[in-house]
């Protein structure tokens, strides 16, 4: 009895337990790349380079190139579609915080449902 609780116990100046921010999407099979290149950098071979750099880490179904404005920026996604999951992963793990052409690449995965409707907003 007592002050004994079931459960996780709360420790004053404890680090708090690693929470994954709000947007963080789980696993899925398309990739969205941010921060890889400027809108004035898009080109007829884009799509291309990026599908053939992608084939690294599986086989790649599409790419889209979506150029939007974001809080009165533009900026270019590049989603990567991969026929499996793990390749996906497997692509995330080896491109976020890559350097390329001098900037920093993020990478994660992007919510399959919004992909398939042509939703590259989130």
């Amino acid at each position: 009895q007592g002050g004994y609780q079931e459960g996780p116990a709360f420790v004053p100046g404890a680090p708090a337990a690693a929470v994954p921010p709000p947007a963080a999407v789980g696993p899925t099979k398309v990739v969205l790349l941010r921060n890889m290149v400027d809108p004035d950098e898009v080109d007829a071979d884009l799509e291309s380079e990026i599908s053939e750099e992608c084939t690294k880490y599986g086989k790649v179904e599409q790419v889209v190139i979506a150029q939007m404005d974001e809080g009165g920026k533009a900026v270019v996604k590049i989603l990567v579609a991969f026929a499996e999951t793990e390749s996906a992963a497997k692509a995330v793990d080896a491109l976020d915080k890559r350097y390329f052409g001098g900037k920093i690449v993020r990478a994660s995965c992007y919510p399959l449902d919004k992909f398939e409707a042509k939703d590259y907003t989130a």
